[in-house]
């Protein structure tokens, strides 16, 4: 379910449930955006929120909504300058290693997938982030790694579609290659921090431990430091 988990004047953290789209689409499902404006009416408050940053529709996690259109502005600075700090635990097929992925990244909207291509090809944006294996297991007689993630920038589909470029997709991923089951990818986004122009937040929340594929690996190694 959707709801509030941090809030001040200027702006909230919101948790999004994989399967709810960030904000109003073509689809007509009821969003994020509009939920957590709906709590805050009901709990006697304006209803005005901004979307900062976006999640895909099947990933669950934190996302940032400024509160006014001041705090807005600065948000969004905030994210265009790097500042905002967005990280991840992943499931992914394979033995990952510690380190960074750097690519180009093109929209394919006919497919509605990301595709990793020549950075001279026309479009192509640059696509940065860095991961920390945390654990691998054996699962169904081939290994899975459990990865923090930093995204450095904010592509779409960015970290489904490099890790999958290396054929370490997603666990249950399917449009990304995953031979594995599931209702949504192994992706969640478990931290929202910045502190820049007067806005200070660093706010964690950890996926659903008892639901697969993380019961796979011990709670230890959600530690968040």
């Amino acid at each position: 379910m959707t709801r509030i988990i941090y809030k001040t004047p200027d702006f909230i953290i919101g948790y999004k449930p994989a399967g709810t789209p960030s904000q109003s689409d073509k689809s007509g499902d009821s969003d994020a955006l509009s939920e957590l404006s709906n709590e805050l009416v009901q709990n006697g408050e304006s209803g005005e929120l901004y979307l900062v940053h976006r999640l895909d529709r099947v990933v669950g996690g934190l996302l940032a909504f400024a509160r006014n259109k001041r705090s807005a502005a600065a948000l969004s600075a905030i994210a265009s300058d790097g500042e905002l700090c967005k990280e991840y635990f992943a499931v992914v097929s394979g033995v990952a290693e510690s380190g960074e992925m750097i690519d180009y990244l093109i929209k394919d909207a006919n497919i509605g997938k990301a595709l990793v291509v020549d950075s001279a090809k026309k479009g192509a944006k640059r696509a940065s982030l860095e991961y920390q294996l945390l654990d691998t297991v054996e699962y169904k007689g081939k290994p899975l790694s459990l990865v923090k993630i930093r995204l450095h920038t904010g592509r779409f589909h960015q970290i489904r579609a490099q890790f999958s470029s290396r054929k370490m997709p997603l666990f249950a991923d399917k449009k990304y290659g995953s031979t594995h089951r599931g209702a949504s990818p192994a992706l969640f986004a478990f931290r929202v921090a910045f502190d820049a122009d007067g806005l200070k937040c660093d706010t964690t929340m950890l996926p659903k431990l008892s639901e697969m594929p993380w019961s796979l690996f011990d709670k230890e190694k959600f530690l968040i430091n």
